[in-house]
């Protein structure tokens, strides 16, 4: 079952959905004893709030605070209701975005690529940085190259995630395989690396933005031992809408998005996030994830992951 986030205002407090309802049903029926409610439609009559599901690469404590600037934002825009909604793993969050369940979708590059395909989704916007796959260990640590991380223990988030399919392939062409590693399943990617700065494992594969989910202080512990190349053009993330979405609510929503960078809620989203900007999602830029899909059908289809 996913995990429901309410939004929370930032400067005001918010009454139960129940309380909201009845508070509504009440200014209704005023309003219509007063001749000042407009027919234009059934009275009392609520659209119910649009699902955005989260890839769950982060911990829920750090990952929900981090988009609830952007729910807000689309409430304010589009005068509805959003619920963020996170999985309990990677492979759930995969399986249920290719159903389609959720009006908003906001997940990995090839994740959403195969949600578009499989589900139907359309892809309306992303978040941009260069994405790449990062191998970190103790600073003061003894490992030193690659080769020495034969038979040491590595944290990874899971096999689905893309920096893990570009940082495994990367170390298989240098001759070091699954069976020369001890993989050690983390709950996200900030954990993965919690747990090398704690010294629980000897490495953790994560993407390159990771390290500024965690604390300063923890960040000064760990070195960046390898680090895969950048795709260019490649997006980073990626953000889609239901199918059944209606195209003017559809370009409502990007024109929403687009807008975001440009508020002062975007400016510190995109700061805390290390996102660089949001742009538009460009078919030809969506279309170089096709390489990638093989593969993660593959790990879908082994029930390969953690």
């Amino acid at each position: 079952m996913d995990i429901r986030w309410p939004v929370v205002p930032r400067h005001a407090w918010r009454a139960s959905r129940r309380q909201a309802a009845s508070l509504g049903a009440w200014l209704v029926a005023m309003l219509a004893g007063l001749g000042l409610l407009a027919a234009t439609g059934p009275v009392g009559a609520q659209q119910p709030p649009l699902r955005m599901a989260l890839i769950p690469y982060l911990s829920s404590n750090v990952l929900v605070p981090l988009f609830q600037p952007l729910a807000r934002h689309f409430e304010q825009d589009l005068g509805r209701a959003v619920d963020l909604y996170s999985a309990p793993s990677i492979r759930a969050h995969v399986e249920r975005i290719a159903r389609p369940d959720y009006d908003i979708v906001f997940t990995a590059p090839h994740m959403g690529r195969l949600a578009q395909l499989d589900g139907g989704y359309v892809p309306i916007g992303s978040f941009e940085r260069p994405l790449t796959g990062v191998i970190s260990v103790r600073a003061d640590g003894p490992i030193k190259n690659l080769d020495q991380l034969r038979g040491k223990s590595v944290a990874i988030n899971d096999r689905l995630v893309l920096n893990s399919i570009l940082t495994l392939k990367e170390l298989e062409k240098r001759g070091i395989g699954l069976r020369d590693l001890v993989i050690v399943p983390a709950a996200s990617q900030n954990s993965a690396l919690l747990a090398v700065a704690a010294g629980d494992v000897d490495a953790a594969i994560t993407v390159n933005f990771a390290i500024g989910q965690i604390p300063a202080e923890r960040q000064a512990e760990l070195r960046s031992l390898f680090q895969t190349d950048e795709v260019p053009g490649m997006p980073s993330t990626l953000i889609l809408v239901h199918p059944a979405m209606p195209a003017a609510q559809r370009q409502r929503l990007e024109t929403s998005l687009l807008g975001f960078a440009k508020t002062d809620e975007g400016r510190r989203f995109l700061q805390a996030s290390s996102y660089r900007s949001v742009v538009r999602a460009a078919p030809e830029n969506v279309k170089k994830l096709d390489i990638y899909l093989p593969e993660l059908r593959r790990l879908l289809a082994a029930g390969s992951g953690n």
